[in-house]
């Protein structure tokens, strides 16, 4: 408890330290050069504290206009929430079905090849080239899968989700199809085999039980790739998001709302993600 404790503190202080950072950072014309002026901290955490005192989370400006954070905030947290969720839960699914339930198949083992392929690109140009062939798509058929209005409703989220869940599936397609291997090769396994029990049944009730650890284990980091690729689909598609807050001003108030409610939408997928595993484990697998 403690601990956890300790870490929740280490975490609100260094989200604040970034996020009052870029009001400390100025450039020098003259000598060329970055300066960088701690003193200012304390009237920042002052301005920002001051602010929620009044009751407000603040202003931030977009274009020429200066909005309030919290008419915006709940909006934009639920479009990001909703991409996070999808994105990082279908890429546990596909993981799953791919490197363990249905990986007997020889479609499967030429689709592991591709994604194998694809886990060699790095996820920004995995990004760029979604864009560049969903533009190809509509060149060449009409049909509009994407948009870059911020307006454009389901539109602009369902093809996010879709570049979002390409890195987690990815990464744990990979390690779920190594801990595959490995464990088929284990004596249970071998002994459940030499009793006539079907694949299905062996890779339910015994391989699986064996990988989940695994997946929980890589969960953390599974949502970190997420997230910095959030930031670039965001960015890139113009999707009004929680990043929006971080990438438009320079101010500690709308950076610090941004940056703590990527870590409240981390939590809440973290939280969904177990969620899933626990309902299939208890629906499914015989303890």
């Amino acid at each position: 408890m403690l601990r956890s404790l300790q870490q929740i503190i280490i975490i609100v202080f260094l989200i604040l330290f970034l996020a009052a950072l870029p009001a400390t950072i100025s450039v020098n014309s003259e000598k060329k050069s970055i300066d960088w002026a701690p003193e200012r901290l304390t009237a920042v955490y002052t301005d920002f504290f001051k602010t929620l005192g009044s009751g407000t989370l603040g202003t931030y400006q977009l274009g020429q206009q200066v909005r309030n954070i919290e008419d915006d905030m709940p909006d934009n947290f639920m479009t990001s929430l909703k991409i996070m969720l999808v994105g990082v839960n279908a890429g546990i699914i596909l993981s799953l079905i791919f490197g363990i339930f249905i990986s007997r198949f020889r479609l499967t083992r030429i689709f592991s090849l591709f994604l194998n392929v694809l886990a060699a690109i790095p996820d920004f140009i995995l990004i760029v080239l979604g864009l560049i062939l969903a533009v190809k798509f509509y060149k060449y058929t009409g049909v509009r899968i994407i948009s870059l209005r911020p307006d454009a409703g389901a539109l602009n989220i369902w093809f996010p989700m879709i570049l979002l869940s390409l890195a987690p599936t990815l990464y744990l397609f990979k390690l779920v199809a190594v801990k595959y291997y490995q464990t088929s090769g284990e004596d249970f396994v071998r002994t459940a085999v030499a009793k006539g029990m079907k694949l299905d049944y062996i890779n339910l009730q015994h391989i699986y039980k064996n990988v989940e650890p695994f997946i929980i284990a890589e969960l953390t980091k599974v949502i970190s790739l997420a997230i910095g690729n959030l930031f670039i689909i965001e960015y890139l598609l113009n999707v009004s998001g929680i990043t929006k807050f971080i990438f438009q001003s320079n101010d500690i108030q709308p950076i610090a709302v941004g940056l703590f409610s990527m870590l409240l939408i981390s939590m809440i997928v973290y939280l969904s993600v177990r969620l899933l595993l626990y309902v299939f484990k208890r629906g499914l697998i015989y303890e």
